[in-house]
């Protein structure tokens, strides 16, 4: 009973729950993903080997090989780009394709829009309606793609390991590293998670749909169906994040109850957070390991809260009409509640995710606000395999701005931090604003037309176009909806933004790790900063809130922090 009358209380316990689940199953794989990284002998070898042999042949390629960074990289670019373009004949084709087509066309713009938002991880759909697709479409293009673009992200961080850890000068071979990837980790999953959804109500058919006829209507609908669970599982566990459905997981076949709720939480957790987890195996250094995990941890505790408690308190003018108000259940399902739909929402943004269980535009100024500070921050968990890159780019500009302050040498793991790895990592981070200001700016000031269909305040529109484009240079996927985004302006602009997030900064990453590999460890003598430390950590934190906080202030203030004040009367009259 007293859990019942204190929804604050109640909330804040999930959502700790939550947590602890999410960091016990990522610490359960975190071995087996470090065994994966060195390529060293698994429990499944027996099974998984002989069929990673065989896909090797088929490549025409030998695992012995290694690459350089140019090579590794236009290898990685080639491929995604012929996948790509693959994708879009078949989509844009789809209504002349026999036996599997569609009536429906899509327009040129809208699939340059969806086959760039797939094959980069970023799943920002610009459709919505399931029907319009095959089932070629669906399963063979964009489940396709969701594979392709996790296994990528993954052979990326591989490679990325592969350099600071060895000194060879090489990364790695990026068709064994992504056969690897896909083999030994994100099929098994992706199986294990439809699995899982089937008998908690996630449809899994081949049928189309089912037509519905309402009582006392002579109405029909069609309801659609198809591999919804199998299309949830690598949604989640390739932190792709686009819904079957155009509500996404807020669609009671997408995600049934508060169980598929959790299952599908951890699953889009699962392996970013494994990843970072097994570092203290590959690397040997449990306090640096650790020191990463507090600094996301408090980023994300801080953010869900925020959400959680925006949410919470809700709309004033609600709140002060003397009735029973449970905080903001606008846009949110009632079989989750407040406190699921909150670390829902921003654990999609704090991994690279982007999946919705909720409708991000009723969200309260306060709430949004939980969720865009991860978005701005490039997702700080980050994506399968990107996630690592992220938070090595920030861990680099950290060493290198605390080195300037207390007088040490910048180095990490032993390697001496030089002139190439500043500049590519800076170059990576600074990329990230430019990719969402430019646009935004240019959308604002010169494209008025654009705005035409708002109805919403001023603050809303800034906030809503200025989500849209975060969302795409970060490749989360998620949207804060409002207008209509299938407009070719939006679909071609959002396509070169989720191209250069993706690529252009893993090219900077990657030339990060190509100088590392070249590189001996020095023996420590206790002249460059412990990176495992608890003031390293703050000052870690502390420099991943500043350069969102810096980079993005102007709009924040002019948009959520705006909306905000006027909901609660915090302005001066005329601001």
């Amino acid at each position: 009973m007293f859990f019942l009358q204190n929804r604050l209380v109640s909330g804040a316990i999930i959502i700790i729950i939550y947590i602890l689940i999410m960091l016990i199953f990522a610490y359960l794989i975190s071995g087996y993903i470090s065994s994966i990284y060195l390529d060293r002998k698994t429990s499944v070898d027996r099974i998984l080997k002989p069929i990673l042999l065989f896909a090797e042949k088929l490549f025409g390629e030998d695992s012995s090989k290694k690459m350089k960074l140019r090579e590794y990289f236009l290898t990685l670019v080639l491929f995604n780009a012929s996948a790509g373009i693959i994708a879009f004949l078949f989509l844009y084709f789809q209504n002349r394709i026999p036996f599997f087509g569609s009536y429906y066309q899509y327009s040129p713009s809208l699939v340059f829009n969806t086959v760039t938002s797939f094959l980069t991880n970023t799943n920002l759909q610009n459709y919505s309606n399931p029907l319009h697709l095959s089932y070629f479409s669906t399963t063979f293009v964009l489940m396709g793609l969701m594979f392709l673009s996790a296994g990528t992200g993954f052979a990326a961080s591989k490679a990325f390991i592969h350099g600071i850890k060895n000194d060879d000068g090489y990364l790695g071979n990026f068709y064994h590293d992504f056969l690897v990837a896909i083999i030994y980790l994100i099929f098994p999953l992706t199986l294990i998670v439809t699995i899982i959804l089937l008998p908690l109500g996630v449809p899994q058919t081949m049928q189309p749909y089912v037509i519905v006829h309402p009582i006392l209507s002579n109405s029909i609908f069609k309801v659609p169906l198809g591999p919804v669970s199998t299309w949830e599982a690598i949604k989640n566990i390739g932190t792709n994040g686009g819904g079957f459905y155009g509500a996404n997981a807020a669609s009671p076949f997408e995600n049934p109850n508060w169980i598929s709720n959790l299952v599908e939480f951890v699953s889009f957790t699962i392996i970013p957070l494994g990843s970072l987890m097994s570092l203290r195996y590959i690397f040997n250094d449990k306090r640096f390991v650790n020191m990463l995990i507090g600094v996301l941890l408090g980023i994300f505790l801080f953010t869900t809260f925020m959400t959680f408690f925006g949410e919470y308190v809700g709309i004033p003018q609600l709140s002060m009409l003397g009735i029973i108000y449970n905080g903001n259940m606008v846009g949110k399902e009632t079989a989750i509640g407040l406190s699921q739909s909150s670390i829902f929402s921003t654990g999609a943004v704090f991994t690279s995710t982007g999946a919705a269980a909720t409708q991000l535009l009723t969200f309260t100024p306060a709430g949004i606000l939980g969720v865009l500070g991860n978005l701005i921050l490039n997702d700080p968990l980050g994506g399968v395999g990107t996630g690592v890159l992220n938070i090595f780019m920030y861990v680099i500009f950290a060493i290198f701005i605390t080195a300037l302050m207390v007088g040490k040498l910048p180095e990490l793991m032993s390697l001496k931090i030089g002139s190439k790895e500043i500049k590519y990592s800076t170059l990576s981070l600074v990329t990230h604003p430019l990719l969402i200001l430019i646009p935004f700016g240019i959308t604002i000031f010169f494209l008025p037309h654009i705005l035409a269909p708002f109805t919403n305040p001023r603050s809303d529109i800034i906030t809503e176009i200025f989500y849209e484009f975060a969302s795409a240079a970060s490749n989360n996927g998620s949207a804060m909806g409002g207008f209509t985004v299938n407009q070719p302006y939006l679909n071609y602009v959002e396509g070169v933004i989720m191209l250069l997030g993706r690529y252009l900064l893993m090219f900077f990453q990657l030339a990060v790790a190509q100088s590392f590999a070249y590189k001996i460890p020095k023996v420590q003598l206790g002249r460059s900063i412990d990176t495992g430390s608890f003031t390293f950590g703050l000052m870690l934190f502390s420099t991943m809130i500043l350069l969102g906080v810096l980079s993005f202030f102007p709009i924040l203030a002019v948009g959520p922090f705006e909306a905000w004040g006027h909901s609660f009367g915090l302005f001066i009259g005329g601001v």
